[in-house]
Formats: structure tokens, C-alpha cells, sequence
């Protein structure tokens, strides 16, 4: 059976990579080098040059990968930037969190903000803030609740629900203090697409699905559907296509 030993990064201090048991980090610490080890835990600013593949990562405070992670369940309070890929079976996230690359799952719970360069896809997204995805954003479950800014290229998935939150989330709540207008908050995409699709605060190019429900606050370019429509008196939709 492999030993794996613990690695414990105390104060300002720098270690190797390898792999560990258990690797924590507590004051401002670096890593050189991928890890693998079981558990992942940061209490303050960690460095870590290269790739980690853990089963479980909590971070508290701020962390810089410059690599890709893989893990198992992770919990994130505070700043993540992961400048490769990213795939977590469980993720929370209570803060913000910026990747480099692509970031995929089954479950990912939200309150705060993520940036994806590349594709988001998990099974199941409940967020409550902001998702800011330049690729696909796709999930069998979307429910979005808007706290700031959203957007994606293209969304996708069986049930999709977007509406507006009802008041700032975790991380969020400090951001309209550094602005003289508070940013509003929708989501912006060209193509949405699901089995059912509900949305408030929303402007797309094209809304596909077998029903639509369109909110409060929407623009639409067009609206392609199979069974049920709805549509509130303050959207704007310029084509609807029954299917």
C-alpha cells in the first residue's frame, strides 16, 4: 500500500510538489510542482505551480493554480483563479472564482461570482450571482438566480430557469460601492435552448424549447417553441415560431 505523507506549509514558506496524504497551507505558501494528494486545504494565499488532483479541496482565502484541478468535492470561501481547466463532482463556491479554461461536474452550488474562458457543464447549477461563461454554459438543471451581470455564449440544458434575484449575494454585496451605477443585473446570450425554459432579465438572439415561459425584463430576438408559450406584458418579442 502507498505511503503518503502529510505536507504542512506554515507562515510565508515554499514546498515541492509530489504526492501527499493530507496538504495545508495556513499564511502565504507556495507549491512547486503537481500534487495529488487526498485533501487539499488552504487558510490564507496559496501559490501552486502546476496541476492538483485531490478528492477534496476547501479553500478560505485566496488561491493561483497555474495548472488544471481535479477533484472530488470542493468548497471554495473566498478567490480562486485557476489559469487551466477545472472538474469538480461537487462544487460550492462562496466567492469568486475565475478559470482558465473549461469547468464541468455534477453538482455545482453558487453564491458569488465564476468566470469561465471555455465551456461550463455540470449535471445540476444552482447559482445565486453572477456566471460569466465565453462558451457553452450547459446543465440537465439551470436555476439562476441574477445578482450581477451574467452572460454566455450559448445555454443549454432539460430545464432551464433564470430569474432575478433578491438581493445581493456573498462576494456580490460589496461590488456596488465601487461603482457610481450599479451594473444591472441579466443574463446576455445568443442562443438558449431547453425542454422548459423560464426566464426574467434576459436578452437572446433565439429562445428554443417545448415551453417557454418569457418574465418581466426580457428582449428576444426570436422564439422557437413546441407546446406552450407565455410571454409578460413587459418583454419584448420580435418573431415567435411555433414548432
Amino acid at each position: 500500500m502507498e505511503q503518503r505523507h502529510n505536507l504542512k506549509i506554515m507562515g510565508s514558506s515554499q514546498a515541492g510538489g509530489g504526492v501527499y496524504d493530507k496538504v495545508s497551507i495556513m499564511g502565504d505558501g507556495s507549491v512547486h510542482g503537481d500534487v495529488d494528494c487526498r485533501q487539499f486545504s488552504c487558510a490564507g494565499t496559496a501559490h501552486l505551480e502546476g496541476s492538483v488532483k485531490t478528492g477534496v479541496m476547501k479553500i478560505r482565502g485566496t488561491s493561483q493554480v497555474s495548472g488544471s484541478v481535479n477533484v472530488n468535492k470542493l468548497s471554495i470561501q473566498g478567490q480562486v483563479e485557476i489559469r487551466g481547466s477545472m472538474r469538480a463532482a461537487e462544487a460550492s463556491i462562496g466567492g469568486m472564482a475565475n478559470i482558465g479554461c473549461h469547468l464541468q461536474g455534477e453538482r455545482l452550488r453558487l453564491k458569488g461570482s465564476v468566470t469561465v474562458q471555455g465551456d461550463c457543464e455540470f449535471e445540476s447549477i444552482t447559482a445565486n450571482g453572477s456566471l460569466q461563461v465565453e462558451g457553452l454554459l450547459n446543465a440537465g438543471s439551470l436555476d439562476l438566480r441574477l445578482q450581477w451581470p451574467c452572460q454566455a455564449r450559448e445555454i443549454g440544458g432539460d430545464t432551464i430557469k433564470i430569474r432575478r434575484g433578491s438581493g445581493l449575494g456573498n462576494l456580490l454585496g460589496f461590488l456596488p460601492g465601487l461603482f457610481n451605477i450599479v451594473p444591472d443585473a441579466r443574463m446576455n446570450a445568443d442562443l438558449i435552448e431547453g425542454d422548459y425554459v423560464e426566464l426574467e432579465h434576459t436578452t437572446a438572439r433565439v429562445v428554443r424549447g417545448n415551453d417557454v415561459v418569457i418574465g418581466p425584463g426580457c428582449e428576444i430576438g426570436q422564439i422557437e417553441y413546441r407546446r406552450q408559450l407565455h410571454r409578460h406584458p413587459d418583454s419584448t418579442v420580435h418573431h415567435v415560431i411555433q414548432l
